[in-house]
Formats: structure tokens, sequence, C-alpha cells
């Protein structure tokens, strides 16, 4: 028992670092802003944003393939893409709620995920996206994507996203975005 007795300590913070992953409190610890901080948005607030990100992006993913249906993308099948989903599901600990091809030229999938794992999943966003987001090794960012615009939102066990990521690569200046509940659960860096 002496041998294991410095060990004890470090266990007790791994066991409490773990359980922090899927604590509630990570969803309601706000944002770090230049004037200090502002709070995160309740659950009421959190879908409505959530809502408006997904419209804003299908009405540029719309919009887009109108306006330039020239470039085309190499789509990988749905089949491919559910496979891939299902696989990190169980590597991540998350459940598929929904995936949505759209189409507004070619395919743009639209995923929707829950866990109680908020953290983890943010932080394993980054390279879960880029497995089922993948983008061939092109001098530009604009170029080399599979679709033509993706959508991927994260929600809790209360049906309350709390993390976002979309893009729409068509046309001559592509763009994305992300939004969290609170600064902890941004998968990228912003400014």
């Amino acid at each position: 028992m002496k041998k294991l007795g410095p060990l004890i300590p470090l266990l007790m913070l791994m066991v409490l670092l773990s359980g922090c992953s899927g604590s509630p409190s990570v969803l309601t610890a706000g944002y770090d802003r230049v004037g200090g901080k502002s709070p995160s948005p309740n659950a009421e607030k959190a879908k409505a944003q959530a809502a408006a990100a997904e419209r804003s992006w299908e009405h540029e993913i719309k919009s887009r393939a109108q306006r330039y249906p020239e470039k085309r993308f190499s789509n990988p099948s749905r089949d491919e893409l559910l496979g891939d989903l299902r696989a990190l599901a169980q590597q991540n600990n998350f459940d598929l709620v929904s995936v949505r091809l759209l189409g507004p030229r070619q395919l743009a999938p639209k995923i929707v995920v829950r866990t109680k794992h908020y953290l983890d999943l943010a932080h394993a966003a980054p390279a879960i996206l880029r497995q089922i987001d993948p983008r061939k090794a092109v001098p530009q960012d604009s170029q080399g994507w599979e679709y033509e615009g993706f959508y991927f939102e994260a929600q809790d066990e209360h049906d309350i996203p709390f993390l976002i990521v979309f893009n729409f690569e068509r046309g001559p200046s592509p763009g994305g975005g992300q939004w969290a509940r609170s600064e902890l659960l941004y998968p990228y860096s912003h400014g």
C-alpha cells in the first residue's frame, strides 16, 4: 500500500478531470471577451442561435448553387459517410440523431449528433470533421473539398445544441464558421 500512496492524488485528479468533460458547467461557463466574461445562452437562446446558424448555412449553400453551378465536388457515397459516422460515434461516445444529404447542386451533408461528453466531443471535433469532411492536399484552402457544404451540430442529452461547425465551398470566396454554448466548447481557435 505504501507504493500506491504517491499515486492516490494523481488518480483522484484523473477521475475528477474525466468527470468534467460531461459536466453541465461547461455548457454555462460563458465566453471570454475583451471586456470580461459574458454568459452562455440559456437553453431557449441556444436553440434559437443554432436555428439561425442552420438557416444561414442553408441559405448560403442554396444561393451559391444558383450563382456558381459550374464547380464540381467528388462527393463520397452516402454509405461511406454513414460507415465513417458509425465508427466515429463508437470511438467518440456520441449517438447519430440525423444525417441529411441536402442537394443544392451536389451533396451537402447536415449531421446532428447527441452526447453527454461535451468537452470530449468538442476536442475531438476537428479530427472527426477531417474524416467525414475530407480535403485533398492542395495549395489553396478553397480547393480540394469533397462536399460543397457541410453542417455538423452536437446536442446535449436534452436536445439542446452546444456546438456547430459549418462550411460552404462553392464559389470564389468559400467560408464557414463555428458556434458553441461556451468558450470551452469551441473546437477551433477563434478571435
